[in-house]
């Protein structure tokens, strides 16, 4: 190990991977270091920074739950993993730009933020509904650092024997999230959310699925946490072809989809492709020969002319606006649009005046609504038989179909984007991507997040035996549906491509391991015994801000990896040094918890400058 005091001494850069990366802190620690105070922020010195006036009290509009501040803490806490990639289990490794890890959402979306911070061009995610009938999973009061947090926190307290003790409040709250409350999942969703948002690019746009039971807090949480001012939309999908005759009050068909930017400003919405159908609507009924088109009233209650006007066309007609309903134009672009001949005058006259909008003349999209039809994006009757079709009837509840997916992909992402999925589930977001990709010659990037979630054989027989019988998995996992589902949906696209098929179907497979580290004691807890040297660089090259597709080039077996313009170093020899000479440009990233000491690395005369970082 390097001694992280001596290294300092030396001048060498020293990158400590328990502190939570925070750029906005370290904004301010560069530029308004009178605002921080002790490591806490001066809230009254930010006031007065931002011009407002310090000395009010008043509180603005927010959600408010219990458990709020402990999930506030989950967001900021340090992430005691990182990445091992399963080889064994991985697919056209060599090539793939694509990734799938098994883990807690929470410690991977921190993982990832060195590396992808504001670069995700698009989200969704699906995550658990809390509704009576399901369990809710991903309990974060199960998590290692959890007891630490809860002391940070003060929600453990010391009782008159000295005894440590829940407080009445983590008492109330464990309560409260055992029976599935909205605080429960409101603390669970919080610090997610937030970490999606620093992922997300400035352009960039995430989809959430919800249903009824949560749908009106989570709109509220994600306005505080994106901004009410980049609320894009709520779409209602309607889920279900059919009516549930078996219902108390109504049949709910449709679950709802909360859209949010980034940055509104930013946002763009390339639409949905035009149809067939949709050109039914288009006739031509005067033989003009720019073809059929739509007709549309030139007026409207809230038309743009607010004074109402009477108007002659060329054949003697008269137009009025109908009472309560304003003009859509002026005179004089009625007029332009007239003598443009796209104003439809009835030669009967049993017809009022209607501007002609031209089906050629409207581009190849249109602007998605907010009602989506279960025939134009998939219900969940569809997507059972498609996963059905795939794998094996049953094995999975109620996945999300893959054009509902594919559509949203339209919208907004381009070729390169990367695409991320945090509740991965049945992997349906990775099969739509590369189906997009087949049909648009894209290259977009997945990165499906999946919880390594016990399949009970009690409870989905059907999947616990297809993992354990078919995959040769002995503790079955729901993580091994998500990456069966996009093993075979990928050769199924292959298969029906054809030769010409150059389409990204591989993945690597990541799992977390604990870190290297420190104990109380002093002494050195080494990486995990199923980390190898590549996975250890792949480390060190994510805190340097290579995302996962970026390919690592072994230069020294076990020892030295290049990743673009930088250099990880994990083990040291005289090739090593050799090596990082040969290149006096790149920066160098070096593993601090390495069996090496700082002499041996000093001794390989590599000027100790800010060439050099040091990561622990």
């Amino acid at each position: 190990m390097i001694d992280k005091k001596e290294a300092q001494k030396k001048g060498l850069n020293i990158i400590d991977s328990t502190k939570e990366n925070n750029p906005l802190k370290s904004i301010l620690e560069k530029h308004f270091p009178d605002t921080l105070s002790e490591g806490q922020v001066n809230l009254k010195a930010l006031a007065m920074l931002l011009g407002l006036d310090s000395h009010s009290n008043t509180q603005g509009y927010e959600l408010t739950f219990t458990g709020k501040g402990l999930a506030n803490t989950l967001y900021t806490t340090p992430v005691e993993y990182e990445l091992s990639e399963e080889v064994e289990r991985s697919k056209e490794r060599e090539s793939t730009e694509n990734s799938i890890i098994i883990g807690d959402n929470l410690d991977v979306l921190k993982i990832l933020k060195s590396a992808y911070y504001e670069k995700i061009k698009m989200i969704y995610i699906d995550p658990p509904y809390n509704t009576k009938n399901e369990n809710f999973i991903y309990p974060d009061d199960f998590r290692k650092d959890y007891k630490k947090i809860l002391r940070e926190v003060g929600l453990l307290e010391i009782d008159e024997e000295g005894n440590e003790i829940e407080s009445k409040t983590l008492q109330t709250f464990r309560n409260i999230t055992g029976s599935r409350s909205h605080s429960g999942w409101l603390s669970f969703m919080l610090p997610r959310l937030k970490l999606a948002r620093d992922l997300l690019r400035e352009d960039g746009v995430i989809f959430v699925s919800i249903d009824e039971n949560e749908q009106a807090n989570l709109k509220i949480l994600c306005d505080e946490i994106f901004g009410e001012e980049n609320f894009v939309a709520q779409v209602a999908w309607q889920n279900l072809d059919t009516i549930k005759n078996d219902s108390k009050y109504f049949s709910t068909n449709h679950e709802n989809i909360l859209v949010y930017a980034k940055n509104i400003l930013l946002v763009e919405i390339h639409g949905i492709k035009k149809t067939e159908k949709q050109r039914a609507y288009y006739k031509n009924y005067d033989s003009d020969d720019r073809g059929d088109y739509l007709l549309t009233p030139l007026h409207a209650k809230s038309g743009t002319e607010k004074s109402i006007y009477q108007y002659t066309f060329g054949n003697g007609q008269i137009w009025t606006p109908p009472s309560g309903t304003y003009p859509r134009y002026s005179k004089e672009h009625l007029k332009e649009l007239e003598n443009d001949n796209r104003i439809f005058l009835d030669p009967e006259g049993k017809k009022a005046p209607q501007r002609k909008t031209f089906w050629s003349e409207t581009g190849d999209r249109m602007p998605p609504v907010s009602f989506w039809k279960y025939e134009d994006f998939g219900s969940t009757r569809q997507s059972n038989q498609e996963l059905s079709n795939i794998l094996t009837k049953g094995i999975f509840q109620n996945p999300k179909p893959v054009k509902l997916v594919y559509k949203i992909l339209e919208m907004v992402s381009k070729q390169d984007d990367i695409i991320l999925d945090f509740f991965a589930g049945s992997g349906t977001t990775a099969q739509a991507v590369m189906e997009l990709n087949a049909e648009d010659g894209g290259n977009r990037k997945f990165i499906l997040v999946q919880l390594p979630e016990e399949i009970k054989e009690d409870k989905n027989k059907t999947a616990y035996n297809f993992v354990r019988n078919k995959l040769g998995r002995s503790e079955p996992k729901i993580s091994d549906i998500t990456i069966e589902r996009v093993n075979r949906a990928g050769d199924k696209l292959r298969d029906e491509s054809g030769e010409e098929f150059s389409v990204d179907i591989g993945y690597h497979v990541y799992s977390l391991r604990e870190k290297a580290k420190l104990s109380d004691k002093g002494s050195i807890i080494p990486h995990s015994a199923n980390i190898t040297p590549s996975d250890i660089a792949r480390n060190l090259a994510l805190f340097a801000g290579k995302p996962l597709h970026i390919p690592l080039e072994e230069l020294v077996k076990d020892k030295l990896f290049a990743c673009e313009d930088i250099l990880c170093v994990v083990g040291i020899d005289k090739e090593v040094e050799l090596k990082i000479l040969e290149d006096k440009n790149k920066a160098i990233f070096i593993d601090g918890y390495g069996t090496y000491t700082l002499e041996s690395f000093l001794n390989l005369n590599i000027p100790s400058d800010e060439r050099v970082n040091v990561v622990y």
